[in-house]
């Protein structure tokens, strides 16, 4: 009896080791994305440090990243999907795509010139926007119903920053962590949801008077409305609510591309263009 009463003591023991290692693991890893955060420089990849690291456990510690910038002062404007092709999906080792959110810190106006010190790694993406017209607490049942949900519909370029110090080992749940690398995002001139079909929307990026990337609506989960319906949905189910005039982007039309010294335009057609510089 007492041989049994020393065992489960010691399995008690262990258990709570455990629970305080991992408690310290993940209490660390928040305390180096806030500091490269604010400091423009990379931090340890989260499943280095976490060796269990999943996309449910990424997704609880995105949360508590998220809550700590928002007592920063860091509003959320929103919520972005990232890995929205398989092939990206397959090279950071998920099956689906990713949301993190977006802060209204972020939002910059077409024409702004960007200054490469203020980005640990700059990528760019063209995509689609949204902007919400009415209060969402639970799931949307049907792109039908989310459409008349949506106001407004406008180009977005979105300018992630990849924080990560090893980007060979770098996996979907590092991503997930650090709210899919949100940084700052474009948001161009705004139309009437119903104005446009942004299904059939493509876009150009040119650098210097140079295509260098190209894109459809459906690049995004093969359709506009669909990867809109997954991210609205997902933001919900992961316990956010989503308030009127937040921001949506569903994922990059084309590539995405590293943020090279130049003058960008993007032009989406009917929807609009946007132009900016990296200096």
């Amino acid at each position: 009896m007492r041989k049994t009463g020393i065992l489960s003591a010691c399995a008690v023991a262990v258990l709570v080791v455990l629970v305080c290692f991992s408690w310290a693991g993940e209490e660390e890893v928040i305390n180096s994305i806030v500091a490269a955060r604010t400091s423009t420089k990379t931090f340890p990849l989260p499943s280095a440090q976490i060796p269990d690291l999943d996309l449910n456990k990424a997704y609880a510690l995105q949360r508590t990243l998220t809550e700590r910038l928002v007592k920063s002062g860091h509003r959320i404007g929103g919520f972005k999907a990232g890995l929205t092709s398989e092939a990206g999906q397959k090279r950071f080792g998920v099956d689906r795509p990713l949301l993190g959110p977006l802060f209204k810190s972020g939002e910059l106006e077409p024409g702004v010139s960007l200054e490469p010190k203020d980005f640990t790694r700059l990528f760019i993406e063209v995509e689609i926007g949204y902007l919400l017209g009415d209060k969402i607490t639970e799931p949307v049942q049907d792109v039908e119903t989310l459409k008349k949900k949506i106001k407004e519909v406008f180009p977005a370029v979105e300018l992630p920053d990849l924080r990560f110090d090893d980007m060979k080992n770098l996996k979907g749940a590092d991503i997930v962590v650090d709210a899919v690398s949100s940084s700052k995002y474009i948001v161009g001139r705004r139309m009437p949801a119903d104005k446009v079909d942004v299904s059939a929307v493509s876009v150009i990026l040119k650098l210097d008077g140079n295509e260098i990337n190209k894109g459809q609506a459906s690049d995004a989960l093969g359709d506009q409305w669909k990867a809109l319906l997954w991210l609205v949905n997902s933001a919900v189910e992961q316990g956010w609510t989503l308030e009127p005039g937040y921001i949506f982007i569903t994922g990059a039309l084309g590539n995405m591309l590293p943020g090279k010294p130049g003058k960008y335009e993007a032009d989406w057609g009917s929807l609009g263009k946007i132009s900016w510089t990296v200096k």
